[in-house]
């Protein structure tokens, strides 16, 4: 496979934007109440290991994406199979993402727009982005990190010039014990964002400095790991527990309280705009590699046919996922952990990584 030119600086903007997501603007951990930002704290542990399963597996076929070695692992058939799956479950991780996206949208600035007038547009942003190659996609990532940190950074310095932070709402800390903690842990947000990570087994072939990507990769979850937490105390802090679990967009109901001196406020335009931005970029990663994929398993030629046409099945799927948004969430957050992410993000990676090792012990025996 030959290389794109992405550095570490590239892979850690990427990596921590993809997992801010939609995730750093919904209620994580909301169910443990005021100790939601202990499953926030928590969670990168879990994700550092389920990143360095991904990292061992690359380590062994450093030069093949994860469609491509699950077929040298397990054979062309079941291999085939396995490989074929994890485009759709690719396809489908997208298309929730922009589903969250348009969502959004309709429901504060476009309220009187048509989801699927949103979901056309941004598709093609989509497709138009993918068609331009990840290595221009991954320096234009550098570029919104930067804008996207300074946008955090300011608002939460208003946050606290308008005195909106009462720690008494996180007050007293652990007073149901730690089973709600893992409740909410086990396995929501360790399979989001950390697990999604197994995405990037479809770009490791393309990092040039294959030796800095565990370094990188784990500076990047602690980083996540560690704003979130912040982002999840603030937003107890601000709205508290009742406001946080009943708000779907928990981020644009703290940001509308702003009013520094009656001048500055209504700046739930700017978490709109950084919802639009990270959606964006989350979904085009999923897209780049459902192409990849699909490219490497039906070895089709380089066109733009394949991305048409993954682009149109995710603009669908957004449509028909769920009839409602209540539904969507429902979906999200209590059947696909279970389903898909256990099993596509935990059991198959985990199982590829053991065949690796008894098919390495085989080989030291017989040789």
């Amino acid at each position: 496979m030959s290389k794109v030119k992405i550095d570490g600086i590239q892979l850690f903007c990427m990596m921590v934007l993809f997992m801010f997501g939609t995730t750093i603007f919904l209620d994580l951990g909301s169910g443990a109440k005021q100790d939601a930002w202990i499953v926030t704290l928590i969670s990168p542990i879990a994700g550092l290991i389920v990143f360095t399963v991904y990292y061992q597996l690359h380590k062994h076929f450093p030069d093949l994406p994860l469609t491509e070695y699950v077929r040298k692992i397990w054979g062309k058939y079941i291999g085939g199979i396995i490989g074929y799956f994890y485009i759709i479950y690719f396809i489908y991780i997208a298309s929730r993402v922009l589903r969250d996206f348009e969502e959004l949208l309709i429901s504060a600035p476009y309220n009187k727009t048509s989801i699927i007038t949103i979901g056309i547009c941004m598709t093609f942003v989509l497709i138009y982005a993918v068609n331009f190659g990840i290595e221009v996609f991954t320096k234009a990532v550098c570029i919104c990190f930067i804008m996207i940190a300074f946008t955090l950074l300011i608002i939460n310095i208003f946050y606290v010039i308008g005195d909106l932070i009462h720690f008494e709402n996180v007050t007293p800390v652990l007073v149901e014990g730690w089973k709600p903690i893992l409740k909410e842990l086990i396995p929501l947000n360790i399979t989001v964002p950390y697990g999604e990570l197994i995405i990037l087994s479809m770009i490791f072939p393309y990092i040039n400095k294959q030796t800095k990507i565990m370094k990188v990769g784990g500076m990047a979850v602690v980083f996540v790991g560690l704003y979130l937490t912040l982002n999840t105390l603030l937003l107890i802090c601000i709205l508290g527990t009742d406001v946080v679990s009943r708000s779907a967009f928990p981020a644009l109901t703290a940001v509308g309280y702003i009013n520094i001196a009656g001048f500055l406020q209504r700046l739930d335009t700017f978490i709109i705009l950084l919802v639009v931005i990270l959606a964006f970029i989350k979904i085009s990663i999923f897209f780049f590699c459902a192409v990849i994929g699909m490219n490497n398993m039906f070895k089709l030629k380089p066109s733009s046919f394949p991305t048409y046409f993954v682009g149109a099945i995710i603009y669908i799927s957004s449509i028909i996922i769920a009839p409602s948004y209540q539904d969507h969430l429902d979906e999200g957050l209590k059947e696909v952990p279970y389903l898909l992410h256990i099993p596509f993000q935990i059991i198959i990676p985990v199982l590829l990584l053991i065949s690796v090792f008894i098919k390495g012990k085989i080989k030291q025996v017989t040789s």
